[in-house]
């Protein structure tokens, strides 16, 4: 199991990630698409909040496999999620 601060890093990570390529969009593109790259990024930021705030608040503390069970399950939403957003703005600039 990967560490509290190793989870948060990749978070912060991923996150930027999506956050940087969507600046880049904006930069490099024309402003038509923009309210829905700002969304985007605005949808990043929420993910990034609420998965801090889930990996700062496990449910069960003394029950170790529950723990185990609650960082895979934030860690399988974090990359899906990511996954979406990333879908999201190949999408927004294919339209």
């Amino acid at each position: 199991m990967a560490s509290i601060r190793r989870t948060k890093k990749e978070i912060d990570a991923l996150v930027g990630e999506v956050i940087s390529d969507a600046y880049t969009c904006l930069v490099s593109n024309d402003n038509e698409k923009s309210d829905e790259i700002f969304d985007i990024i605005e949808t990043a930021i929420e993910l990034r909040n609420n998965l801090f705030d889930r990996v700062n608040n496990p449910a069960e503390k003394h029950n170790a496999k529950l723990v185990k069970k609650h960082y895979t399950a934030i860690r399988s939403e974090m990359f899906t999620s990511i996954d979406k957003l990333f879908s999201r703005l190949s999408a927004a600039l294919k339209a």
